[in-house]
């Protein structure tokens, strides 16, 4: 095999890929990327972990087709470390790779094709197609809350549900809750019920971009997202998610209305002072303000007071800091409403169309 391509143009195909491969892997092979031709002028790039495998087509000048695994973090660091300009890459019959770029050259020992695992063979006439902004923004609101207690391993990933035209992407820790539910213009027939890993929203999350399609199909235990040159393949969780929907307030008995900047630099300040003996974030709701406040024995106390617009009775509520920032962080809005039942009730936020957030209270000292 001899190729030829830039810096760039390898750098973003191996960066694509490079997030499923094993590090600490007792079989060397998954240490490695698979490096393909595929005709005359592109090159396809996989990795995986077994669990999950990303390809990358990427255009090149292919000069003898081929394939071999290299390395994949190794030639990552070489390539990234290369001046800016022409690199060619060679393998010979021993599956040792040549790396040329102006006057530097790097030779690694690469493996057989034969070695890496072969992905599952899959027809798109069954997929369905939607907006990549759509489930971009989706996942953005929703997997800060994913649980990453291996023992509640059905909580370590995102539930996608679609039916008819809706689809809902829901994910919870146990503490908190994040849900989104969007329109879709698709058949009516597709119906769909899967929790996503965590690894594989998180690659999701780095790839999708805020234009084109993206084509999603299910298969056995796996689902596959298509964009573009890229396709993701990855094992879905097997479990019984949670019944969410019995978490979701009912009741909203007091509704307070905010600027969410505001209300998201006063909980970061009175977070501050928070310790682990004292982790709450006291939330007062009155009439024309809330009042954010924080108190611990060996630090000290904050308070600080921002207006707002108050439907209902005053309330007083505790809220981890923590659990508010993640929801306030993602919301790209200018008011948020903060709306509680009761003193020990869980706080709802909302602030965007289509998508809600719920935080459990913490006992206030």
């Amino acid at each position: 095999m001899k190729i030829k391509t830039n810096k760039e143009t390898l750098l973003k195909g191996l960066s694509s890929v490079n997030g499923v491969v094993g590090v600490k892997t007792t079989l060397p092979i998954l240490s490695n990327v698979l490096i393909e031709t595929d005709g005359k002028d592109k090159v396809r790039l996989v990795g995986t972990d077994l669990e999950v495998a990303i390809s990358s087509i990427t255009e090149m000048d292919v000069i003898e087709e081929g394939a071999v695994t290299v390395p994949s973090k190794k030639l990552y660091d070489i390539i990234r470390e290369l001046p800016t300009g022409d690199i060619e890459i060679s393998v010979a019959k021993n599956n040792s790779v040549t790396i040329k770029s102006g006057k530097a050259v790097f030779k690694i020992m690469g493996l057989p094709k034969d070695d890496f695992p072969k992905l599952p063979s899959f027809s798109l006439d069954q997929a369905i197609s939607l907006d990549q902004v759509v489930l971009k923004e989706s996942i953005q609101m929703t997997s800060f809350a994913i649980s990453y207690d291996e023992t509640r391993y059905v909580l370590n990933g995102i539930l996608m549900g679609i039916k008819g035209n809706k689809m809902k992407l829901v994910a919870t820790d146990g503490r908190r809750l994040a849900y989104a539910q969007k329109d879709l213009n698709i058949r009516d027939s597709f119906e769909l019920d899967v929790i996503i890993p965590a690894k594989t929203i998180y690659e999701l999350s780095k790839i999708l971009l805020d234009e084109g399609v993206v084509k999603i199909l299910c298969f056995k235990n796996q689902i596959l997202f298509h964009f573009g040159d890229t396709f993701i393949i990855s094992r879905l969780i097997e479990g019984h998610f949670p019944n969410y929907e019995q978490v979701i307030p009912k009741e909203e008995n007091t509704i307070s209305t905010v600027d969410r900047e505001q209300l998201l630099q006063a909980v970061k300040r009175a977070s501050l002072l928070t310790s682990p003996e004292s982790q709450s974030v006291k939330i007062d709701l009155l009439k024309n303000k809330i009042l954010i406040s924080s108190r611990s024995p060996n630090l000290g106390e904050a308070h600080e007071e921002i207006e707002a617009d108050l439907q209902g009775d005053d309330l007083s509520v505790g809220f981890n800091p923590v659990y508010l920032l993640d929801v306030l962080k993602n919301l790209d809005v200018e008011k948020i409403q903060l709306s509680v039942a009761g003193p020990d009730k869980p706080g709802l936020l909302k602030g965007k169309k289509d998508f809600l957030h719920v935080i459990m209270p913490m006992q206030l000292n």
